[in-house]
């Protein structure tokens, strides 16, 4: 039999090449390198030249951003792919190389502040002042132009731990088979085929995968220690020599905070401590009814809470998106029909396919905001795809408001992603009436918020403290790596007895190794904390756009459209939302509680 016709299901990378072919394109990047650098001695010289030198930058963004995302995206479809693998290396060097050549930038605007500033005031170029003001405020942080040159030169290796991480996590470590009840083995090759096995009614199942799963991590946990120990030492030796206290004072520096707020938001955080019982409470019990149990194991409580086997198909999850969506209005939904028929997105599952989803970033000049997932038919699949269109149409706005500022920090960026989420929720809950989908539902709602909030607070504390020790020339070991996790687990969620007993034998400590297989830690940009900011503020947003707000409908697509034009804590305020308060905190947990309560009342 012939087999289905599936591209309508990948993405139509080719629209990046703009009709040329890659080859072509790399050469227009490399040209487009070699202007810069011939302009680059004299940019600051005079007004046409900097004129001249910041229109050059622009297209040798776009130009950047076709091709990167041409060659990153079809290396994301098969890092097995040794083609991809060699063109992804290739771009990663020329793009040292020219950074370099380019390290002293900061020094010379710096240096060249009072003319740029008179450069600045002509209108043509005048939205330019902000990016040059951010340049400015590095100066305390600036380095002799030979050491500069230096750090410059070896940039390339502070990307290499998390190309080590990524390789070792999606390709090097394999899983045992899962195993029946009956001795019958089923293999585990992707993501998808663990997260279906997570959730066969079969208890064996669950168990094997569990246990496989972990443990193929827990075996590489000394290989993980030791690449994010030299990960953080690196990052933390960088940052000092730049003046910074350490890493995350340099990185909190870029997003224009300090580290009293990241611990503020860390206090805060901890109030939902006594929600999160509650919700476990009533999901346990569920559960139990559910599977016929007396008591659960971690391997049971990963089965979807429905005796339905509730799937979606991904035409049906099309129709529910655009259903969800319309309190954001026409020309919203427009976009997301274009994203779905113009095939801005791979759909599908594949052996070497990158775990997870993801929208891309490096969007200026694009025409379509490429989304990468892989779909399994469940409800999650069907939240992970507005999750991601989300944050592709904050792009499609950004780049039709903004001419310069058209990046998003990561600071915020989960916002416009889990608006979308929390609207597909309640969608859900007004216009199906199946009391296993609204519980579902609900407990998709719940969880997530505990997923995203106090489950990334723990590793972001987690890390926070770990980079501690490496400044204080603490020993970081795979037992010291858990042992503080196993701390912030019980700061925010709590452990009951049985499971602290649990967890001092196998195949339960397997589980601890988790803290050592989070992506974002060897990534350098101290992120995770930033999820729980991201629901926090998108929870009162959708709340609001729920209950068809005007006011807040206006504020969010401000928000959307404002890119990198303000600061991190300004963009949010434009929401209406003040981080520092510590009263918003208390509003969501207000939230949270109805929805628990809601769950409560579902038999």
């Amino acid at each position: 039999m012939k087999s289905p016709d599936t591209s309508k299901y990948s993405w139509d990378l080719e629209n990046l090449l703009e009709g040329a072919t890659l080859q072509k394109l790399y050469q227009k990047w490399l040209d487009k390198q070699k202007q810069i650098i011939n302009l680059y001695p004299a940019f600051d010289k005079n007004l046409s030249n900097f004129k001249k030198w910041l229109k050059e930058e622009e297209t040798y963004e776009i130009i950047s951003n076709r091709l990167c995302n041409y060659v990153n995206n079809n290396y994301e479809e098969n890092q097995k792919d040794s083609k991809w693998i060699a063109w992804s290396q290739k771009i990663s060097n020329d793009s040292n190389k020219f950074n370099v050549l380019l390290s002293d930038f900061s020094r010379r605007v710096v240096n060249n502040k009072k003319q740029i500033n008179e450069y600045l005031k002509a209108n043509s170029i005048s939205e330019h002042q902000r990016r040059f003001n951010l340049i400015f405020q590095t100066e305390p942080h600036i380095l002799p132009e030979n050491e500069q040159k230096i750090l410059s030169t070896i940039g390339i290796i502070n990307s290499g731990f998390a190309t080590i991480f990524s390789t070792l996590k999606d390709t090097e470590i394999k899983f045992k088979d899962a195993v029946t009840s009956k001795n019958k083995k089923i293999p585990l090759e992707t993501i998808t085929d663990i997260m279906k096995c997570l959730n066969h009614k079969d208890r064996s199942v669950r168990k094997s995968t569990w246990i496989n799963f972990n443990k193929a991590h827990h075996n590489y946990e000394n290989t993980f220690t030791q690449t994010l120990y030299y990960n953080y030492l690196m990052l933390n030796t960088v940052s000092k020599i730049h003046k910074f206290k350490d890493y995350v004072d340099a990185t909190a520096f870029q997003d224009e905070i300090d580290k009293k707020f990241i611990n503020n938001l860390y206090k805060n955080t901890e109030i939902y401590k006594t929600s999160f019982q509650k919700y476990r409470k009533i999901f346990n019990e569920y559960l139990k009814k559910q599977l016929n149990l007396t008591s659960l194991e971690p391997w049971d409580k990963t089965v979807q809470l429905s005796k339905k086997d509730i799937k979606f198909t991904i035409e049906q999850t099309k129709q529910i998106i655009l259903g969800a969506l319309q309190p954001l209005g026409d020309e919203y939904i427009n976009v997301v029909k274009e994203a779905f028929n113009k095939r801005w997105i791979s759909w599908l599952s594949k052996p070497g396919k990158q775990q997870g989803a993801y929208s891309i970033d490096g969007t200026k000049g694009l025409l379509k905001y490429y989304i990468s997932m892989n779909f399994d038919n469940t409800i999650r699949s069907v939240s992970t795809i507005a999750h991601e269109l989300g944050h592709s149409l904050n792009s499609y706005f950004i780049n039709k408001k903004q001419k310069i500022y058209t990046s998003v920090s990561i600071f915020y960026a989960e916002i416009s992603s889990i608006v979308n989420e929390m609207l597909l929720s309640y969608y859900l809950l007004d216009h199906y009436s199946d009391a296993e989908l609204k519980k579902l539902v609900l407990d998709e709602m719940i969880n997530n918020f505990f997923a995203t909030v106090t489950r990334q607070i723990i590793f972001s504390n987690t890390e926070y403290i770990l980079n501690e020790f490496v400044n204080n020339s603490q020993p970081l070991t795979k037992d010291s790596v858990k042992d503080v996790y196993h701390q912030m687990i019980n700061k925010y969620q709590g452990i009951d007895n049985e499971m602290e007993q649990k967890w001092k034998k196998e195949p339960y400590l397997y589980s601890l190794s988790t803290i050592l297989r989070i992506p974002h830690f060897y990534a350098g940009n101290f992120y995770v904390y930033k999820y729980a900011v991201g629901q926090i503020v998108a929870i009162l947003v959708a709340d609001k756009l729920y209950h068809r707000d005007a006011d807040m409908l206006n504020r969010y697509f401000n928000f959307l459209s404002s890119g990198s034009s303000r600061s991190p804590i300004d963009t949010i305020k434009l929401l209406g939302v003040d981080l520092n308060d510590s009263s918003i905190y208390q509003e969501v947990k207000k939230i949270i509680d109805q929805w628990i309560l809601k769950f409560s009342s579902l038999k």
